[in-house]
């Protein structure tokens, strides 16, 4: 089987869908002929994108300016492949509606029995389309993403949550539900356990993130002398620099600067050993399809905080961490529970959230789900 799979970039700073790919590829590539092919400015150039095992990749112009050199590199890229399956990854960008029309016109030119997927990765939320809806969204639905979205063959959700809420907007309703892997096999537990004072949250620094939600928790634990004088909180990631700020400014004004902490991206190793050390990593988050910083410090052996705005009910069945409103009540509860524990409850339950990744979310596991699911729709 041949499968082309399309996401606008590979750049290591464009965080979860690109990291699960990466995830991904060395497993699906072991059971399929893989090419990846991403949008990018100067073809070729090695030095910005993530490396990624079992796969091909391949480059097709970015700008819409350059729309045409875009639909040839496409179509012949797609004469080349010859792919039985095309699988987009996210929504919004037109590249990503324009790369399924164009092999909606190549399959019917060349007579191919390929199907296309389409995984949205919470990209078609109700939090998500209702933010900007009437200067960005609404314009986007009715020029392409609508169309886009119908046009596929099988839309690939990754939580039950995200499946319901993909049937409730209507515009496709041929839907698997397969979760993201993580490659947990290689990911190196904690060695140790305190009672929790470290608390971390790392992702884009973003208003879907909420981490307003996580400085007002922590504003309301001060003024209310819940929480214990030493913890400290630390914000890593990267986003738009004058939201990064109005956060700091929220954090001063509410006077928990010493508590929060903005210490930027961090990647590679840095990145593994910062999620080790924290006690506990919280992810407030109004919206996420996975949200794979979770996994990532379940994996690690990390109890977790997240919110309902995640689908993440298994930490509260599995009593690996905890799972509350996105509001600032639930989330400092939450807070002020973990920051209770012992040492020794601490690595309990940061063992029992790497058993549950174990069980439930490894990657060899959803890749064989992901093309089981390709075989089933090509002999359909």
């Amino acid at each position: 089987m041949r499968v082309l799979q399309f996401i606008p970039s590979l750049d290591a700073h464009d965080g979860g869908t690109t990291t699960y790919l990466q995830q991904l590829t060395p497993a699906l590539g072991a059971l399929c002929e893989l090419h990846v092919c991403c949008l990018f400015p100067k073809v070729g150039d090695p030095s910005k994108i993530v490396q990624l095992e079992n796969a091909q990749i391949h480059f097709i112009p970015l700008p819409l300016s350059q729309v045409c050199q875009m639909k040839r590199a496409w179509m012949q890229l797609l004469d080349e492949i010859n792919p039985d399956v095309l699988h987009v990854n996210c929504c919004w960008m037109p590249q990503c509606a324009l790369v399924q029309r164009w092999f909606v016109e190549w399959r019917k030119k060349t007579g191919s029995r390929a199907k296309s997927f389409l995984t949205p990765h919470g990209m078609l939320e109700p939090w998500i389309i209702r933010r900007n809806y009437w200067s960005k969204k609404w314009p986007a639905i009715h020029l392409y993403q609508k169309r886009a979205v119908r046009q596929t063959d099988v839309i690939m959700a990754t939580a039950v949550e995200e499946k319901e809420h993909l049937l409730d907007l209507g515009w496709n309703t041929c839907i698997e539900m397969i979760p993201n892997g993580i490659d947990v096999k290689h990911i190196e537990i904690k060695k140790e356990w305190h009672q929790p004072r470290n608390f971390l949250f790392m992702s884009r620094i973003h208003p879907k993130k909420g981490i307003d939600i996580l400085i007002d928790a922590l504003a309301l634990g001060k003024s209310q002398k819940s929480l214990p004088e030493d913890i400290r909180v630390k914000i890593a990631g990267e986003g738009e620099p004058a939201y990064r700020k109005m956060l700091e400014e929220k954090a001063c004004a509410a006077g928990i600067e010493t508590l929060v902490h903005f210490i930027g991206p961090v990647y590679g190793p840095a990145k593994w050993q910062l999620i080790r050390e924290a006690d506990v990593v919280v992810l407030p988050s109004h919206s996420e399809n996975f949200g794979l910083i979770v996994a990532e410090a379940l994996s690690s052996g990390t109890p977790v905080i997240t919110t309902h705005g995640t689908p993440w009910t298994s930490l509260q069945e599995t009593r690996c961490g905890w799972w509350v409103e996105a509001k600032p009540q639930p989330v400092l509860q939450a807070v002020t529970e973990a920051a209770a524990l012992s040492a020794e409850e601490t690595e309990q339950t940061g063992l029992r959230g790497r058993r549950l990744v174990e069980e439930r979310f490894g990657v060899e596991l959803q890749a064989r789900r992901i093309y089981e699911v390709y075989e089933r729709y090509l002999k359909a």
